[in-house]
């Protein structure tokens, strides 16, 4: 069930930026998307970090994590491309 007390206008995920930053200038860290990780389990599943639209709020936060076996698919995870901006990548 959907929880009305919010209303962010986004049916699913919300385009990057629509948000403002946290305090260290980030877009988008909790409840657009979950984030695949590099991390695996010791059963090799792989971990998802943070929550996402279809999560609950206490799942919408860093700390949140959750396994995968390697081939399932997951509508709701994607992952961040991180750029440093000294490599000249970043765009304003």
């Amino acid at each position: 069930l959907a929880d009305t007390r919010f209303a962010d206008a986004a049916v699913v995920t919300a385009p990057v930026a629509s948000y403002g930053p946290n305090a260290w200038g980030l877009h988008d860290m909790h409840g657009n998307a979950a984030e695949w990780t590099q991390s695996e389990s010791a059963g090799g599943r792989k971990i998802v970090r943070g929550g996402s639209f279809f999560d609950r709020p206490v799942r919408c936060r860093s700390a949140a994590r959750v396994e995968y076996p390697p081939w399932q698919r997951v509508f709701n995870v994607g992952f961040r491309v991180v750029c440093d901006p000294a490599d000249g990548l970043a765009t304003q």
